[in-house]
């Protein structure tokens, strides 16, 4: 009950961030959200950030470069996915985190009569997770923040089709297995440019699911460059790098798993009356290395609306 509950308020803030406007699938990566808030918040503060992404891919790949061999491989994938993140500032150097998130739909399309399309929707591993600001400075504008949190499956039992067999990894909306997370951030502002760099590197890995499968490990590191362009308008670059390490089933490395993505991601958020942030980004991936035959993403685009709110106990 409590899980279409949660599903349910999820596609509610989807879609509404989709109509006024910020995991892995088919190798495209996880669905991250599309917000540039990484860092603390401030204490007694609430930052409500809900987003909807949408993934496309269509070409598979052998290596760096794009594979020849149509046997047996889909036609393309995508997904659409719709995630909210909590975060509350408990003191001025401690931010709780939690995150969750929902697939619309997970499809694998095959253009093989024989074999039947893949569509996988439902809960995606959750997040709760505590970050500690190492080094903070307001004068110099320095900000150096470590987290460290538990993933955690909405269900262990993997998903089935219609007909009852498994779906195809890919398909999958969870690894259905726990896990842990950590991540370390340094950001730098220049109040005087109005603009902000940072960088993060996060770590994520993953159990082993009731069938003994354990999705491979991720390490991603991510450069920021935001910058004001106009007013209530600001304009972001990101250049993310993700290395995702092969997958295990009973003990031995599965084949066409692995890889190593490059992505640039533009981005523009708007402002709206002072409260509420609008973000709007497109993923371009600018280098692809895969172990064995993968099918590749093409592009994402995401959209997100953020808030903070202010809890402090009146003087």
């Amino acid at each position: 009950m409590w899980n279409r509950l949660l599903a349910g308020l999820l596609l509610l803030s989807g879609f509404s961030v989709a109509n006024k406007g910020q995991a892995q699938c088919c190798s495209t990566g996880s669905p991250v959200g599309a917000s540039t808030h990484v860092g603390l918040v401030d204490k007694h503060t609430l930052r409500t950030i809900t987003f909807y992404r949408h993934s496309f891919s269509d070409i598979y790949y052998k290596g760096s470069k794009p594979s020849g061999d149509q046997i047996d491989m889909s036609d393309n994938a995508h997904y659409n996915f719709t995630g909210i993140t909590l975060e509350y500032g408990l003191t001025h150097r401690i931010t709780l985190q939690a995150d969750a998130g929902y697939f619309i739909n997970k499809l694998v399309n095959f253009h093989n009569p024989v074999l039947t399309d893949h569509n996988g929707k439902g809960m995606a591993n959750g997040t709760i997770m505590m970050k500690y600001g190492l080094y903070v400075d307001p004068v110099r504008e320095v900000e150096i923040t470590a987290g460290v949190g538990l993933k955690f499956p909405f269900s262990r039992q993997p998903a089935t089709a219609e007909n009852g067999s498994l779906l195809q990894l890919d398909a999958r909306p969870s690894t259905n297995a726990f896990g842990f997370t950590g991540s370390l951030l340094l950001s730098k502002e220049y109040a005087s440019l109005a603009m902000r760099t940072f960088i993060q590197n996060k770590f994520e890995y993953n159990g082993s699911n009731i069938n003994d499968y354990q999705t491979g490990k991720l390490l991603t590191t991510s450069l920021f460059v935001s910058k004001k362009i106009a007013r209530r308008f600001y304009g972001i670059v990101q250049l993310r790098n993700e290395i995702h390490g092969k997958d295990v089933q009973d003990g031995g490395s599965e084949v066409n798993t692995g890889y190593h993505l490059m992505i640039f991601t533009p981005q523009i958020s708007y402002v709206v009356a002072g409260l509420w942030n609008v973000s709007l980004l497109y993923d371009v991936p600018v280098y692809k290395n895969y172990k064995g035959k993968q099918l590749t993403p093409q592009y994402s685009y995401a959209i997100s609306l953020s808030r903070d709110f202010n809890f402090r106990p009146a003087d």
